[in-house]
């Protein structure tokens, strides 16, 4: 059985929102969309992080095909893949335009371990 879902969040005008995935071993992140004028202030964490707690509360893994939105560059795809790692998140595989990524299942009462923001923000 594949369950799909979406979180959005209502940003006054517009919304963000987040499309994913479950089947019976893991949560699949498919889609996070944030407004331009959004990014930058935490709008699509909140919504990572609510599928991670899914997620860990169901002792599940989660997966994501990281890839920028529009023209991809290295660099621009590195940006999005230490966005990721801080989630805990780590590449197992790579395209040219896609770096794909797991994130194990939550330990019995912990949470895999997620890396403080830098200070210069995610740049996604």
């Amino acid at each position: 059985m594949n369950i799909v879902g979406e979180i959005r969040f209502y940003l006054g005008k517009d919304y963000a929102h987040l499309k994913f995935s479950e089947t019976r071993d893991a949560f699949s992140i498919d889609t996070v969309l944030v407004p331009a004028d959004h990014r930058g202030l935490g709008t699509g964490s909140l919504l990572v992080r609510h599928v991670l707690d899914m997620a860990d509360a169901m002792g599940k893994e989660v997966l994501v095909s990281a890839r920028p939105i529009g023209p991809v560059s290295p660099e621009r795809l590195e940006r999005l893949v230490r966005y990721y790692e801080r989630f805990g998140f780590a590449v197992y595989d790579t395209g040219l335009t896609t770096a794909y990524m797991r994130r194990e299942r939550a330990k019995p009462g912990r949470r895999p371990a997620e890396k403080p923001p830098s200070p210069a923000g995610p740049g996604v």
